[in-house]
């Protein structure tokens, strides 16, 4: 619907009542729909009035199909999505309509450049929180956008609105006509599979495309611009795009939790994705409490961050290209760890175990001084998940023997997953240690424990 359709239609419908609502101007309008501001039964409402045009083109089935389906969602509230009052058709005009509570703010769209930063974090976990109700009602929205989130209480607070293409996980969609799955939602903010239909229609394939929706809405608060806005013309350069571009998501300010959440969350398969995101990955990382106890009982705070990785990658050059990035990097970190800790770590000696291989040996040999009685080794595994999301898996696995033969465990325990951060490894790499050290203080030889540092 164009503006011009949407100011006729004011003039039309003022004054007009749809059941018990009365319409009294225009508040925004889409492409599907217009807006109206009314009042009735509920006080000051939101009255949303099809296209006819979207009827004509799809049927006064498949609308009422949608409508039946957004009304499914009355009397569920959650204080992140809009809550619906009533719809149907009106008898009188014959137009398909939803009616909602009334939400003074802006679409997030409008006011994009005015969100404070800092409250950046507190609305994307709303978002987040949002999503995740309606997968506990078994429901996928699959039009996550700026322009369907309002923003309330000086832009602190975000409510999800437009439930238009609302679908039942598992249910065929009601607008797929005699087995072919129709596009329906919005291109710029579609993931890939989403685009070409090729989604799994299961909670994790409806997962995927709400996290990736999730993520291009943190892209624009993060980057402060919408997501792939150089590419909307022509058409075919956005398709284009959607398919095979990745977008930068940089920025010196924002958490990095966020914009690694950000990056992994715009990876173009889903299966990967699912792999390298939770919907915790979203909100702020957790400490660990047995690494920090452990660095206290040596002398150092443990600093930690949170990311979700998995998923081989088949590209041997790229990838063997990022494992000597980051091999190389680990080494230095080591080193260090060491050199920031000297009057609590020995002297320690890093090597690379074969000129391709994936492992590091650490060695740090007995120090009376330190009261570490017995040899310490540790080596560390590194996995190459996804070589264009810089994406890696850090597993360890340590022994402490008096001969100086290492005791293999059974076992490498992961200690980090997600883009690769030199610094966020280190701080792994150095509650390991500690974690060691700790153990070897107190007379433990063998296979060391590093469950602890596990599960991040």
């Amino acid at each position: 619907m164009d503006s011009a359709k949407a100011k006729e239609w004011e003039d039309r419908f003022r004054g007009k009542t749809i059941e018990s609502w009365t319409i009294e101007s225009l508040i925004d309008h889409g492409k599907s729909a217009a807006v109206f501001r009314a009042t009735g039964k509920d006080g000051l409402v939101a009255l949303k009035i099809f296209d006819d045009e979207i009827i004509q083109r799809y049927g006064d089935e498949t609308q009422l199909g949608r409508i039946k389906r957004e009304l499914t969602l009355l009397g569920k509230k959650h204080p992140n999505m809009v809550r619906l009052l009533g719809g149907g058709v009106d008898k009188e005009s014959e137009n398909h309509f939803i009616v909602m509570e009334f939400l003074d703010g802006p679409s997030l769209s409008k006011c994009l450049a005015r969100v404070p930063e800092a409250n950046i974090p507190s609305l994307i976990e709303q978002l987040v929180s949002a999503c995740e109700f309606l997968e506990s009602l078994n429901l996928a929205h699959r039009d996550i956008k700026p322009a369907n989130i309002v923003l309330l209480e000086n832009l602190s607070r975000l409510v999800l609105l437009d439930f238009g293409v609302l679908k039942p996980i598992g249910e065929a969609g009601v607008t797929d006509v005699d087995g072919q799955r129709l596009f329906v939602g919005t291109l710029q903010y579609s993931s890939p599979e989403f685009l070409l239909r090729d989604e799994a229609n299961d909670a994790d394939g409806w997962r995927a495309l709400a996290i990736y929706q999730v993520g291009a809405v943190l892209h624009d608060l993060i980057m402060r611009r919408p997501i792939f806005e150089e590419f909307v013309n022509p058409y075919a350069a956005l398709v284009n795009a959607v398919q095979h571009e990745l977008p930068n998501v940089a920025s010196e300010t924002a958490p990095s939790y966020l914009v690694d959440a950000c990056r992994m969350s715009l990876v173009k398969d889903p299966a990967k994705r699912l792999d390298l995101v939770k919907w915790d990955s979203f909100r702020p990382p957790q400490a660990m409490p047995a690494a920090e106890e452990a660095r206290r009982r040596v002398g150092q705070r443990i600093l930690l961050a949170t990311a979700e990785t998995a998923v081989p990658v088949q590209d041997t050059a790229a990838a063997s290209e990022l494992l000597d990035t980051v091999i190389d990097g680990l080494k230095i970190e080591v080193r260090r760890i060491r050199q920031a800790n000297a009057s609590l770590i020995p002297p320690v000696e890093v090597t690379r175990l074969g000129r391709n291989s994936p492992m590091l040996s650490i060695r740090l040999k007995p120090s009376e001084s330190l009261q570490l009685t017995k040899e310490l080794q540790l080596k560390i595994a590194v996995d190459v998940i996804d070589v264009d999301a810089q994406a890696i898996a850090v597993m360890i696995t340590a022994s402490a023997s008096s001969s100086g033969t290492f005791i293999d465990p059974d076992n490498l325990v992961e200690v980090f997953k997600g883009p690769y951060s030199s610094n966020t490894i280190g701080d792994r790499i150095g509650a390991a240690l500690f974690l060691c050290l700790d153990q070897v203080q107190q007379g433990v030889e063998g296979p060391l424990h590093l469950e602890g540092l596990g599960g991040v």
